[in-house]
């Protein structure tokens, strides 16, 4: 595969609106989003890129390990929450240094399309099949270093005979590969953690009621929650019953590369002793760097929905991924389904390090023709509105920008490099996926401005 061809439909779809604040603007990020909230929201979706670099590899991987080893916070069923303790990792991981690493747990995620839904003399045996994915919980465990190994070595088997690696390349094979035999990429969604330091300054906001433990607790107690944490994240469904057959197959095939997609959470429990004195170290050397001064903006995510401006600081309780980020953990091919924010709030998104990641979104004006579009394309038109909606709401759907764009709906395609902000706003639907030829970390967070001149647009 020397080179890859390019379909017209994804060449011709416009990008979405990119943003750089300046020093002054970049002061109050609520303000600046509101400020560009016309403009941006007809798209659905836009790209922030903040004043400083990029964070440094190393204060990411610093502060996101220092982040998980303190998951043990939210209670003794955090296995259920895709992270487990923290082990002693020697040469065996990479790193000879004796500190504690956290692990995580990933999930298999489907991609392709088996025979049985594929076309046949001009048919299609099962539309809605085709679009919904599988998602398995398998529990394999990782340090961030030997999930980045992982991670490297499939993008190296799938992209290494492609001359061409630009965002349209990695595109074109994606879409592509949801047509044909099924591959199974890793990933690990609601991770409670943060890849940003902890914010000492002045956005420092003190909590007083953590109530985290009875809301994971009554989350995770859920049927209808087994698949993740919260419902606002890019959270998949899962198939319990075929995760074990699956996980065989899926080592075949699971040579991948990583993403890590960051959400973090307000934690105040010590750390093990090892790794805090290592820490405490490597905190003081990155005093004054580009990834110490974003955590010490008002753009940290740990402290964004607290801030002036925002709605969700009235909140009594911490709700990760809504008062909190989380963490995401992707590799090449990682995907999130077609989704709209709960309760039809805004997101924040911000990537730290490693490959881009592509997104597509539909504007919130056309929410309801989308809808149906995927009631009508996706599933076949067999089952009515409610039902579409309800299984979009699992969070499985994946289908081509392609089949949108031929209904008359608008949508744009955004390309996030490290670095740099996604914002998300309301009814806005939309999907992507991770490049991950290289490790990366990503952080997401749902918050609310401009409420109530939405809720007089409604009446």
């Amino acid at each position: 595969m020397g080179s890859v061809e390019i379909p017209n439909w994804l060449k011709e779809l416009p990008l979405a609106p990119e943003f750089r604040p300046t020093d002054t603007e970049f002061a109050d990020p609520i303000a600046y989003i509101s400020k560009i909230e016309k403009q941006a929201a007809s798209f659905g979706i836009c790209k922030i890129i903040p004043p400083l670099p990029k964070p440094s590899k190393k204060y990411v991987f610093s502060n996101l390990n220092r982040s998980l080893l303190k998951c043990p916070d939210f209670g003794p069923d955090n296995s259920s929450l895709g992270v487990c303790n923290s082990l002693k990792f020697g040469s065996g991981d990479g790193s000879s240094d004796g500190v504690s690493r956290a692990v995580f747990t990933t999930r298999h995620q489907e991609l392709g399309q088996s025979q049985s839904v594929k076309k046949a003399k001009g048919t299609v045996q099962n539309p809605q099949s085709g679009v919904h994915k599988q998602v398995w919980q398998s529990g394999e465990v990782y340090t961030l270093e030997q999930f980045e190994s992982k991670s490297k070595s499939f993008a190296r088997n799938l992209l290494g005979s492609v001359k061409d690696v630009s965002p349209l390349v990695i595109e074109s094979m994606f879409w592509k590969a949801t047509l044909e035999k099924p591959i199974y990429v890793e990933y690990a969604n609601d991770v409670p953690g943060s890849a940003f330091e902890e914010s000492k300054g002045q956005f420092h906001y003190s909590h007083r009621r953590l109530r985290k433990r009875t809301y994971y607790k009554s989350r995770l107690d859920s049927s209808d929650c087994k698949q993740t944490v919260m419902g606002c994240g890019r959270d998949t469904q899962i198939d319990d019953t075929k995760g074990a057959s699956v996980q065989s197959d899926a080592d075949k095939c699971l040579r991948m590369t990583k993403s890590v997609e960051t959400v973090s959470t307000f934690s105040s429990n010590d750390d093990s002793q090892s790794f805090k004195e290592k820490s405490s170290d490597t905190g003081n050397d990155m005093q004054g760097t580009a990834g110490w001064k974003l955590s010490n903006s008002p753009w940290n995510l740990q402290v964004i929905a607290r801030s002036s401006g925002s709605l969700t600081r009235f909140m009594p309780d911490d709700i990760p991924g809504v008062t909190s980020p989380m963490v995401y953990i992707g590799m090449l091919f990682s995907w999130f389904a077609w989704h709209v924010e709960d309760h039809e709030l805004h997101s924040m998104n911000f990537l730290h390090t490693g490959s881009s990641k592509t997104w597509y979104a539909v504007p919130g004006d056309y929410a309801f023709a989308f809808e149906e579009v995927i009631r009508t394309e996706g599933y076949g038109g067999n089952i009515d509105h409610l039902a579409a909606l309800k299984l979009l709401g699992e969070k499985t759907t994946l289908l081509s920008p392609e089949v949108i764009v031929a209904s008359g709906i608008p949508c744009c395609r955004l390309t996030q490099n490290p670095g740099e902000f996604v914002v998300t706003f309301p009814r806005a639907y939309h999907v992507g996926f991770s490049h991950g030829n290289c490790f990366e970390v990503y952080v997401h967070l749902i918050f609310a401005v401009n409420l109530c001149r939405r809720l007089l647009a409604y009446d």
